[in-house]
């Protein structure tokens, strides 16, 4: 007589089926809930423009190159300032090249209908400026790869291109030029005039002006918020993790939804309801179908 074929089953592959109809679900109710908010806070990090080829010198590197490059005290040495401009120039290059992904265009949608409240950054590469509405939402934490300042009057900036980047670099201030010719002109005193700098915010050192920064978090913890969305960033820093914790907290007894996505886990300190862990665009991709 022949035996019955039986059904190949493994308790290992049936959990993984269960598994992975458990994300599906999940997913779909993450989406739909997020679908229905209308005043989103976004804080985003270097995990939204790896994809893009942009490499991650100065987000979240914690090799001890990477963090002596970008740190305040390579300005002591001409040959350590150099190498800082380059790495500098090279993700602003990198940047310039760089195409549009899955989740530039979700935020652009979300900004574009006005639901998108604010979106922080601590990316610095300016890839948001291409994009009308977002650019109009974002506040850059850290500074950009664009602009220069002087070295002794912080408020005296200047845009400049990946092709006048490495001229203007270390050069004087023409605003302080300007100034001191005025001076000169009406009999006054003459002043030191400062050198150009990256604006790109270093280790070790303090924001020479977080007016900007300090202006919208005072704001966005006084208005309705109803979700606050983390990709990218693993929230190292300090200030901004204090107050994604205030944000979420104050938020805490509303209707809100906080939201990580990321490759990795969340470390603990700050309690957020939903977690995607995987990629960015994988996550974009999901919210614009």
């Amino acid at each position: 007589m022949n035996k019955r074929s039986r059904p190949i089953y493994s308790r290992e592959g049936s959990n993984r089926v269960h598994k992975s109809r458990r994300l599906i679900r999940s997913q779909l109710q993450l989406k739909e809930e997020l679908s229905s908010k209308s005043n989103i806070v976004v804080i985003s990090g270097a995990g939204i423009s790896t994809n893009a080829g942009i490499s991650d010198f100065y987000s979240s590197s914690r090799t001890n190159s990477s963090r002596n490059i970008f740190d305040a005290s390579a300005y002591l040495i001409p040959e350590r300032a150099a190498k800082l401009h380059n790495q500098v120039l090279t993700i602003f290059e990198s940047a310039s090249k760089s195409g549009l992904k899955p989740h530039d265009y979700l935020m652009e949608a979300w900004a574009q209908s006005g639901r998108l409240l604010r979106h922080y950054t601590q990316n610095v590469d300016c890839r948001s400026d291409r994009l009308p509405f977002l650019s109009q939402k974002t506040v850059m934490l850290h500074g950009r790869v664009d602009t220069l300042r002087c070295t002794i009057r912080p408020r005296h900036t200047l845009r400049v291109t990946t092709e006048s980047f490495l001229q203007k670099v270390d050069a004087q201030c023409p605003v302080c030029e300007e100034e001191q010719a005025k001076r000169v002109l009406n009999g006054l005193r003459r002043r030191s005039i400062g050198k150009l700098r990256t604006s790109v915010l270093l280790y070790n050192e303090p924001n020479p002006d977080d007016s900007e920064a300090m202006a919208a978090f005072n704001d966005d913890l006084s208005r309705p918020v109803d979700a606050v969305v983390v990709v990218g960033t693993r929230l190292q820093i300090g200030d901004l993790r204090a107050f994604v914790d205030d944000l979420c907290q104050g938020a805490g007894g509303t209707d809100c939804m906080t939201v990580w996505v990321n490759r990795n886990h969340q470390e603990p300190g700050i309690t957020i309801g939903h977690h995607y862990i995987g990629d960015c665009d994988d996550f974009a991709s999901l919210l614009l179908e």
